[in-house]
């Protein structure tokens, strides 16, 4: 998909247990939608944010460790041709419909389950 959309990595979703989070120095942002605290750090050695995601409310079922990739869009326009094309080409299913998200780091975001992978999500950076 990445050859077809040319799409940019916005960070890496990783579920963590709830009782380390106090192993961070920065505060955890809880997100109301999603029922879950959420922490983002840049990481020099990946080059891109990584998403902390305790293990509660939507994601109290998801292994702890790696969860998701999240991929910017610049449009809805660009949603629509990689929905269609997911869709069409039978490689998954969408998880959410576009929401808000509470993070700095992130505008409209919705998800999908690839059969080929694990979650992804788009980052939609103007509606």
């Amino acid at each position: 998909m990445n050859e077809i959309f040319n799409l940019n990595l916005n960070h890496i979703g990783i579920i963590i247990d709830p009782k380390q989070m106090i192993n961070f120095h920065e505060k955890f942002l809880f997100d109301p939608i999603q029922k879950v605290h959420i922490l983002f750090k840049y990481s020099k050695i990946k080059h891109c944010f990584i998403e902390y995601i305790s293990k509660e409310g939507r994601a109290k079922n998801y292994s702890l460790g790696f969860n998701h990739l999240c991929f910017d869009l610049e449009n809805e326009n660009q949603l629509k041709h990689m929905h269609n094309y997911i869709i069409k080409n039978d490689l998954g299913i969408r998880l959410t419909l576009p929401e808000k998200s509470i993070s700095e780091h992130c505008n409209i975001v919705t998800f999908y389950k690839l059969k080929f992978f694990n979650n992804i999500e788009f980052n939609i950076k103007k509606l």
